[in-house]
């Protein structure tokens, strides 16, 4: 069965995470991406090493998968030439740039748009005011966006997520608001420009916590493991030194919690009745949870509380999650076809359609590995042609 973005093209000027992202997601869903890099080098993520993988970057591997690769210099002639005919072909266009580099070469909406084309930027601050050319990156916007300031144990300095969460959400964020605009296409049969900053997806990263200060809250603080909205929701040490993450997210679960650590005067405490009440105290609460689940091995506790429908799990390092029956059980680590190296390791997407499947697993591409193949296929290039952006090799 055809993926649901089967027929639809993208042209990708993507780099390193963000705008990467999103046209991967594109991608999965059944999308033609065709990425354009410059010949020395391309995406700044293939040089993200060490470690390496055959010496190839994973930090290039995860986040451009199932994409083509297409080698043009934009600063000669016959490669800026090239890119604007592969955008005259494509129903997408996604690029993020620094504010002005599109521009110089004509690339930009503005020079290329026409009724049908959406044209998916993301930029740190956006396209137009003051910010516009200000540089941008993940650590700096979850610094500045306040996102940094609530992460972390409360009596250390703020800490920056190690996953690149503000890059990560802005990439989905993209890839919404392209299929937004697709939809709107098949509506309207109009195409727009479609705007993604990461300053904004930052801003958004620290909802609800932002909005609940604006309503009136207080500054919100770092609580290390803990949770602003339940309470006790923490990490606990069982008895054979293993951590575990127990959240008693509703009264229900409360109740059950303190049940199984033989608390039932606590359960029944007029103080915990609300999750107000359970916050406000929730030093006692930790208190008397980590006193209980000290005594006991992790398994026993894990088992017994997931029993009693209270959220529990074991906290793992990444390979101990790799090799867990949870990961295999939904077949998320595996591998795909690489074209030099046979497979290469990758996770699987995150999302599943029932009726119109995902796009066979297809490994990232070699830097070019595809310029001959797509130009000569979207552009009807000759072996002229192909020598002038450097692609003398004529795909098969």
């Amino acid at each position: 069965m055809r993926p649901p973005l089967t027929g639809i093209k993208v042209v990708d000027f993507t780099r390193v995470i963000a705008g990467p992202v999103a046209s991967m997601i594109l991608s999965d869903l059944g999308a033609e991406v065709v990425k354009l890099e410059h010949p020395e080098g391309g995406d700044d993520t293939r040089g993200y090493q060490p470690p390496s993988y055959k010496g190839l970057s994973p930090a290039f591997l995860v986040y451009n998968r199932g994409k083509q690769s297409v080698a043009l210099d934009l600063a000669t002639d016959a490669g800026c030439k090239a890119a604007r005919a592969l955008i005259d072909q494509a129903d997408i266009v996604i690029e993020n740039f620094s504010t002005g580099v599109m521009a110089k070469y004509r690339l930009d909406y503005d020079s290329v748009r026409r009724e049908e084309l959406i044209y998916c930027s993301t930029s740190a601050y956006g396209r137009d005011g003051p910010f516009a050319k200000r540089p941008g990156y993940d650590p700096v916007v979850q610094a500045e966006s306040g996102f940094q300031s609530v992460t972390g144990q409360p009596e250390h300095e703020p800490v920056r997520l190690a996953i690149p969460m503000t890059d990560v959400t802005t990439g989905l964020n993209g890839a919404l608001a392209a299929l937004a605009a697709l939809w709107h296409r098949k509506q309207t049969g109009k195409g727009q420009f479609v705007e993604v900053p990461l300053y904004d997806t930052g801003a958004f990263n620290t909802t609800p916590l932002a909005v609940q200060y604006m309503a009136g809250g207080a500054v919100p603080v770092k609580l290390g493991n803990a949770d602003h909205w339940a309470a006790p929701a923490n990490r606990y040490v069982a008895a054979c030194g293993q951590p575990i993450m127990v959240v008693a997210d509703c009264d229900r679960s409360f109740l059950a919690l303190m049940g199984a650590i033989d608390q039932p005067a606590l359960g029944q405490d007029p103080r915990y009745r609300t999750a107000e009440g359970r916050i406000a105290d929730r030093a006692t609460l930790d208190a008397a949870v980590a006193a209980a689940i000290s005594a006991r091995p992790a398994d026993y506790w894990i088992s017994t509380l997931r029993g009693l429908g209270v959220p529990a799990a074991p906290i793992r390092e990444i390979p101990e999650a790799l090799a867990s029956v949870e990961t295999m059980r939904r077949g998320l680590a595996g591998t795909a076809p690489h074209p030099v190296h046979g497979t290469a390791p990758e996770l699987a997407p995150p999302y599943r359609l029932k009726r119109r499947g995902l796009k066979p697993a297809q490994a990232a591409p070699m830097l070019g590995q595809d310029t001959a193949a797509v130009l000569q296929r979207w552009l009807g290039y000759d072996s002229s042609q192909l020598k002038a952006v450097g692609a003398e090799e004529i795909a098969s």
